[in-house]
């Protein structure tokens, strides 16, 4: 571990834990939150894109069952 260079004195700790979280929640005010529709928005398109995923998967596993079962014969 790195030593300390220099004669700055160290913040106590619960100053230090108080000011992480002040500066956290100034960070959380800057952020651009998504509307109500765009979360709407993505939300289906995410339950579109798995339920085309499943699909697809589904029938990959139908075909490939079918082919090993011929071979298994």
């Amino acid at each position: 571990m790195a030593e300390r260079t220099g004669n700055t004195p160290r913040r106590p700790l619960l100053a230090r834990i108080v000011n992480y979280f002040r500066e956290a929640r100034a960070e959380l005010a800057r952020v651009t939150w998504p509307t109500r529709e765009e979360i709407i928005q993505s939300t289906q398109a995410i339950l579109l894109f798995a339920f085309f995923a499943m699909v697809i998967l589904g029938l990959y596993d139908l075909v490939f069952r079918f082919l090993t079962g011929l071979i298994n014969r």
